[in-house]
């Protein structure tokens, strides 16, 4: 009898167990939608469990807390070379994307489209011109090629190191400083993206890099390659040279990346600093004459 007993209560306990068990299950369906486990979706996984973020996403590349990089399919955080927001410091607008009407509304002469640029003089005698603005899309003059890689809006205009008479190829462009940079303020680096889209003198040329102090109203035209001065545009003692880039004959089409340097500490230069950075030709004359169309993007200046 207790034997039997015994039995029918363990029956009774494995059977209440049974029940308890398949109301428990029976919950934990109603309470979940179609494919979904309950208590998790996948949906809130990321791509990538080792990033703790999706492909596309901003990513810090090195470890230093600056999202400086991005997510690829791989899930690796591939960091930029560059940034275009920490090279904003002094330069502004410095890869060309900030403009104010139609990039493509004419073929030429048209840099002061991109805010923060524009021409280093502005009318008078003889036949000097402006740089160019133009975007990948652009319609070339015939013989020109666009540069490579692709990277949107991009300044061009005609590099020529010549005593010539006529300044008919005498062009350039000026960025206004967001701040002045001061005399003895230490060291500054420079650096931009620069491709020859056409040349009809294939000999080198140099491209100078000069710093202003302008205000008011821009000089007339030059009346040659060398008149006046690339040092006396803007009155004397207020363009200084900061340095040269030599572009050597039978250069591509593919972007180089140029840099240089200039001490604030040991440059003599106007008292209230460069308000302006000039971009043109060299007024250091080379010995054989060059000229070609030469592309830029992607400036930026920053202290050391």
């Amino acid at each position: 009898m207790w034997q039997r007993l015994k039995i029918e209560n363990m029956k009774n306990i494995i059977s209440n167990f049974k029940i308890i068990g398949l109301s428990f299950l029976a919950i934990m369906i109603l309470s979940c939608d179609g494919d979904e486990v309950c208590g998790y979706t996948g949906d809130n996984d990321p791509d990538c469990p080792n990033l703790e973020a999706n492909i596309g996403d901003d990513c810090d590349s090195n470890g230093d807390t600056l999202l400086d990089g991005t997510v690829n399919e791989f899930c690796e955080c591939i960091g930029e070379m560059m940034p275009t927001v920490a090279c904003d410091d002094f330069m502004q607008n410095v890869d060309f994307e900030v403009v104010t009407g139609d990039v493509n509304a004419s073929i030429d002469q048209d840099i002061n489209l991109a805010t923060s640029w524009g021409p280093l003089w502005g009318s008078g005698s003889g036949s000097a011109s402006l740089a160019d603005l133009w975007d990948s899309s652009s319609t070339l003059p015939s013989g020109f090629v666009h540069p490579t890689p692709s990277s949107g809006n991009y300044a061009g205009m005609w590099i020529e190191n010549s005593n010539a008479a006529s300044p008919s190829f005498r062009e350039g462009m000026f960025n206004q400083l967001s701040t002045s940079i001061l005399p003895s303020t230490g060291s500054y680096v420079m650096s931009f993206n620069h491709a020859v889209m056409g040349i009809t003198v294939n000999n080198d040329v140099k491209i100078g890099v000069y710093g202003v102090n302008f205000s008011g109203t821009l000089p007339p035209n030059p009346t040659s390659m060398q008149t006046p001065s690339n040092l006396d545009l803007y009155g004397p003692g207020n363009s200084v040279l900061l340095g040269e880039i030599l572009v050597p004959a039978g250069s591509s089409n593919t972007y180089t990346t140029a840099s240089l340097s200039f001490d604030t500490n040991s440059l003599t230069m106007p008292a209230a600093g460069f308000t302006h950075i000039m971009i043109t030709h060299s007024h250091i004359v080379l010995p054989d004459f060059g000229r070609m169309f030469i592309a830029f993007d992607d400036y930026c200046l920053i202290s050391e």
